[in-house]
C-alpha cells in the first residue's frame, strides 16, 4: 500500500491530499473490502488439485460444458483445520474437489450415464461399474443431477452405528456447512472419479480405503416391504459399487461429510 505517515500524524494515500490517520483508515476501509482481503489471503494459500472439465475429458472422453468458476471458499476451507480433527488440515482428511456436471455431451448427467462411462475410461483409467442393477438404482438412475457444482468429501464415513436422525443432527452441529442429506449422484460421482484416477475404493469392503464395510446414507428413498428406506451407497468391491437401501442402524452405515459449492 503506497502510504506514508509523517511526524505530524498525517498520511498520504494513493496520491490523495494529506489526511489524518483516522481519515486514512476510513478511506482504506471503504476501498478494501472483505472480499479483497479474502482474495489476497487466498492467493498465498495452497490451492487444491481438482477433477474438473479437463479431467472429465481426459479420463472419460466427455464434454461437460462450461466449467463453473472455482470458488475461493474451497481454497480457504482446504487450508483450515478439519472441523472434526483439531490436528490435521482439511487437505489431509478430505478428497480433492470434484466437479459434478449438469450435462455430459449435451445430455443431462445421471447415474445411468455415469455408470456407462465409468466402464470405459480413457488414458489408462481404472474401470468400474455398479455391482448390480438394484431396485434403488433403477428407480433413481435417470434423475438429472441438476446444476453443476463442486464437491469436497471427507474420507470415509462418520457417526457410525447411530440412527439416521442422530447422524443428521451430529453433522448439522459442526461449525462447517456439510450437506445434511447427501445426494446419491453426488456421492457416486466422487467415489467413481477417485477410483478411475487412483484405483481407490472409498465406501468399500474390508479391502477398501476404510478397511471395513462402509456405506453412506443418501437423501433418496425407496419402498421396501411397505417401509420407506433411504438409499445407501457403498460396499465398493472389485465387482463394483452398490446402490442399495439402509434397513438398519448397523455400524456399516454412516453419514458422509460432503460439502457442495
Amino acid at each position: 500500500m503506497a502510504a506514508a505517515v509523517s511526524s505530524s500524524s498525517t498520511a498520504f494515500v494513493w496520491g490523495l491530499k494529506p489526511a489524518t490517520l483516522s481519515e486514512t483508515a476510513r478511506v482504506v476501509s471503504e476501498w478494501v473490502t472483505v472480499q479483497d482481503v479474502a482474495s489476497l489471503v487466498t492467493d498465498y494459500m495452497f490451492t487444491p488439485e481438482r477433477f474438473g472439465a479437463v479431467e472429465w475429458l481426459h479420463w472419460f472422453g466427455v464434454d461437460v460444458g462450461q466449467e463453473p468458476k472455482f470458488p475461493k471458499e474451497i481454497t480457504l476451507f482446504w487450508n483450515q483445520l478439519d472441523p472434526m480433527d483439531s490436528i490435521n488440515l482439511v487437505s489431509t482428511t478430505h478428497l480433492p474437489p470434484v466437479l459434478c456436471p449438469e450435462f455430459i455431451d449435451g445430455k443431462p448427467f445421471t447415474l445411468r450415464l455415469l455408470g456407462e462411462i465409468v466402464q470405459h475410461p480413457k488414458n489408462g483409467g481404472h474401470a468400474s461399474k455398479y455391482s448390480d442393477l438394484s431396485p434403488t438404482l433403477t428407480r433413481h438412475q435417470d434423475t438429472p443431477a441438476g446444476p453443476a457444482c463442486w464437491l469436497v468429501m471427507r474420507k470415509g464415513v462418520v457417526a457410525r452405528n447411530k440412527p439416521y436422525a442422530e447422524q443428521v443432527a451430529w453433522i448439522q452441529s459442526l461449525p462447517v456447512s456439510y450437506e445434511a442429506t447427501t445426494s446419491t449422484i453426488h456421492l457416486v460421482t466422487v467415489v467413481f472419479t477417485r477410483h478411475v484416477i487412483a484405483r481407490e475404493r472409498y465406501l468399500g469392503d474390508r479391502n477398501g480405503q476404510e478397511q471395513c464395510c462402509s456405506l453412506g446414507r443418501c437423501q433418496e428413498f425407496y419402498h421396501h416391504n411397505a417401509n420407506l428406506c433411504r438409499s445407501a451407497v457403498g460396499n465398493f468391491t472389485p465387482n463394483g459399487l452398490s446402490i442399495s437401501i439402509s434397513i438398519d442402524d448397523s455400524k456399516s452405515y454412516g453419514v458422509v461429510a460432503l460439502r457442495k459449492f
